[in-house]
């Protein structure tokens, strides 16, 4: 919920940043990275990972949300396009600050994707856990 608030904030501040174009990106980005939390929230019952495996399915799906959020937010604000070209077109950050942003997008990136599929694999072959599927023909 933290990141579908964050996202409804950043799209107030849009108009603000260097680059309008990307600060659009960061409100719409943010806003499905909240949603995509939520709804593996409402699979996290179904999971059948080890404890291990869900804790690092948990960390690396936050992790990578807040990431991506975050380097695109910064991204706008700075003016940067190294990592974004098709939004960036005519802004240029400092190399740092390009640095910065490509950096936080491939480990947002990363983590994401490393956090869904321990997501989807733990999904594997475990059916429904409902009282009425417990109880037998």
């Amino acid at each position: 919920m933290a990141l579908l608030l964050l996202g409804l904030l950043m799209g107030a501040v849009v108009q603000a940043v260097a680059n309008p174009r990307i600060g659009l990106s960061a409100h719409t980005g943010t806003l499905m990275n909240g949603i995509l939390l939520i709804a593996m929230g409402a699979l996290w019952p179904r999971l059948a990972l080890s404890t291990r495996a869900e804790s690092a399915a948990f960390a690396l799906n936050i992790a990578g949300s807040w990431l991506n959020c975050v380097a695109l937010f910064f991204a706008g604000v700075f003016g940067t396009s190294r990592s974004t070209p098709l939004h960036g077109a005519g802004y240029a950050g400092t190399p740092l600050q390009e640095m910065l942003v490509g950096a936080g997008l491939v480990a947002g990136a990363v983590a994401l994707l490393g956090g869904c599929a321990l997501v989807l694999w733990g999904l594997r072959g475990r059916g429904p856990t409902t009282p009425a599927s417990l109880s037998g023909p």
